[in-house]
């Protein structure tokens, strides 16, 4: 439960052994290999080239392939029970297979090529289609729509408004000449199909007749034959589409057979891209390559014992403290801790310098979101859930450490659920009532009596005063959360030195306790001491008239700072009571109409209670931690250690 200590590695190697060395490296997972950070406009170096990219745009193209591939696959083909799918395990012999990786490959271009053929024959017919639409408002006529006049008679196509009157039109072409004929081919909602017969002389005034009406020639170029042949041909075409189609898709779906290739292969590429990117970071001469990283120290025995086998020279060391903001930061946790990982992860890894935050947050988070869920049903939910889930997936990284922590604060809240008497609300003693009994799943626990209050177990949320009691004790947990992060904060302020620092932290505290002391034993001594700890610590800290401005800065900072962070424990009262009650509530709904109603009121009004509580008591909860907590002590900014290892997506890695 604390941060690995690092080295910085330097190695000089053969190129020859290069690409051996890397995979050996990359299988054993331990080393970080970053930029060499070496001037190579320095005339020593001005002969050392990086190597080139070109194996890193392949890998990036084949795993992009790969992916698209499968892509496509899941659109025509997509996969059953992937839910509860495990990982196959493959030995690093078999994911490294150069002719089953050729195959795959061989798989995904044939893929992507049947899905272009099909992109095309969806095209052609969007085309097709259009056509039928172009064609449609001529079916009626039996005149071949390439016939557009011999010199001597003229037949124009053309369109009118919806709203004109085809005799009024017929009447103006009339009144221009007697030797022209209008035919009305077909009308939808907004155009009308006209067919212009005249003789060539006056096909200009016709038109020019029509034109007052809204009249419009019609573009109907690239046609042989009639309108009804030529749908035909048409629908003739689109029906062989359609079976092209067919089988297009047919045998793209036969390729959901070698899914399980596919994914194989685009993890391969996969770690053929993250050891190429490690091989531009190298310095590469025609014999040689220099890299430089970082090794974790419990790896130092292992890395050593794996570099004996290369024609190599290494050397670690250890960090100088200048070097502290560059150095990666990998946690060590046990099967407790390491789930709160998410946690940290989400607000930022400790500083290299700083403490693993897990095992700090762990008691009070579990706590704190059992006391805010505080509901055996809901609590057993949750460890169902987290555990199945580990089980059932075999997740890696953060889905496994995020399962873990729902069923650790599903332990939580099933106990501080059992302390109130929550099960799915009062969903029992409702349930109870329809029966016409009082049922109870918790008995009388005992009393807890504090002078003249008696408080009575389980604790019962929507009686008397008992959200009251429950408010008085998230203060009071969060006086403890705070002074905990205090200590943390002094123990690393004494570590490095800063004695002023650390005194002026831990002063206000003891003029806390000094108040109460002297209320209770009426003693000033305890609060003198923490406020001359206070005074001569800020006088310590500034510089002239900032020493009297620090002061009062100081007691207003103080003051309200403290007790503001503990009025915000305040929603753990807050976010239990609103639970207890919405479940209360939904019960109550459904025992209006006996059984029957009851049975789907409670399904439906739990999944919902379940649902928003569980999201809203996780994010209050990370906000006690990142903003109350952390603000006291935690020292963030580290950067996450990222060595050269296999990181699969599909399949597990065995050894051979």
């Amino acid at each position: 439960m604390a941060i690995v200590k690092m080295k910085r590695l330097r190695l000089f190697g053969m190129r020859s052994d290069r690409e051996a060395l890397l995979r050996r490296l990359q299988k054993l997972g331990c080393v970080e290999i970053d930029e060499a950070g070496m001037d190579l406009t320095d005339p020593e170096w001005a002969a050392l080239t990086r190597p080139d990219s070109r194996g890193l745009s392949r890998a990036r193209q084949s795993h992009t392939l790969l992916r698209t591939a499968l892509d496509v696959l899941k659109e025509y083909a997509p996969p059953k029970g992937e839910l509860f799918r495990k990982r196959p395990v493959l030995s690093e012999g078999a994911l490294f297979d150069d002719e089953a990786y050729a195959n795959g490959l061989q798989a995904a271009q044939e893929i992507m090529a049947a899905e272009r053929q099909l992109s095309a024959l969806h095209t052609e017919r969007g085309k097709l289609e259009a056509q039928l639409a172009a064609l449609a408002p001529w079916l009626s006529l039996d005149v071949p729509l390439e016939l557009g006049g011999d010199g001597v008679l003229s037949v124009v196509f053309g369109t009118l408004p919806a709203k004109a009157e085809v005799r009024e039109v017929e009447g103006a072409v009339a009144q221009v000449s007697d030797l022209a004929q209008l035919t009305l081919a077909s009308q939808d909602q907004q155009l009308q199909y006209l067919l212009l017969v005249c003789h060539a002389s006056v096909e200009e005034a016709c038109a020019e007749a029509m034109r007052p009406f809204g009249f419009s020639r019609a573009v109907v170029r690239g046609w042989t034959g009639t309108a009804a042949e030529n749908t035909r041909a048409v629908e003739r075409r689109m029906a062989e589409l359609a079976e092209e189609m067919e089988r297009t898709r047919a045998a793209i779906v036969a390729y959901a057979a070698q899914r399980d290739l596919l994914r194989q292969c685009q993890d391969r590429a996969a770690q053929d891209i993250a050891r190429e990117e490690a091989k531009t970071r190298l310095v590469d001469t025609e014999t040689a390559f220099y890299f430089q990283g970082w090794l974790p120290v419990p790896a130092l025995e292992q890395l050593g014992g794996t570099l004996a086998g290369f024609t190599c020279a290494w050397e670690t060391e250890d960090p100088k403290k200048e070097e502290y903001p560059q150095v990666p930061v990998q946690l060590k946790n046990n099967a407790l801790t390491a789930p709160y990982s998410v946690v940290t992860e989400m607000y930022s890894l400790p500083a290299y310098d700083g403490l693993d935050p897990n095992p700090f947050i762990m008691p009070f988070f579990a706590l704190f979101f059992g006391i805010m869920f505080a509901d055996m049903g809901y609590g057993l939910l949750m460890v169902l859930g987290g555990l199945l889930g580990i089980k059932l997936l075999d997740p890696k990284g953060t889905m496994r450490n995020m399962l873990a922590m729902v069923a650790q604060c599903g332990v939580s809240t099933f106990l501080i659920g059992f302390l109130t008497g929550g099960f799915f609300g009062d969903a029992v003693s409702v349930l109870g009532s329809i029966f016409g009994q009082e049922w109870s799943l918790v008995p009388h626990l005992g009393d807890i009596r504090i002078g003249e209050i008696v408080i009575s177990l389980p604790l019962n949320l929507l009686e008397g005063n008992n959200p009251l009691y429950v408010l008085v004790l998230a203060m009071i947990l969060g006086a403890i959360h705070l002074f905990f992060g205090v200590c943390i904060g002094v123990y690393l302020n004494v570590r490095d030195g800063n004695w002023v620092d650390a005194v002026f932290d831990l002063s206000w505290w003891v003029i806390f306790a000094g108040a109460a002391v002297m209320v209770l034993a009426e003693s000033p001594v305890v609060l003198i001491i923490g406020v001359a700890a206070m005074v001569i610590t800020t006088f310590l800290k500034g510089k002239g008239i900032g020493r009297i401005t620090g002061l009062f800065g100081a007691v207003y900072n103080g003051v309200t700072g403290y007790l503001g962070d503990i009025l915000s424990y305040s929603r753990l009262m807050a976010l239990m009571l609103a639970g207890s009650v919405i479940a209360s509530v939904f019960n109550q709904l459904g025992s209006l109409g006996g059984i029957f109603l009851f049975i789907p009121v409670f399904l439906i009004g739990h999944v919902l209670n379940f649902g928003l509580n569980l999201i809203g008591c996780f994010v209050h909860t990370m906000r006690l931690q990142f903003l109350e907590f952390f603000g006291k002590w935690y020292r963030e900014g580290g950067r996450p250690f990222q060595p050269l290892k296999y990181d699969t997506k599909f399949v597990d890695i065995k050894e051979d």
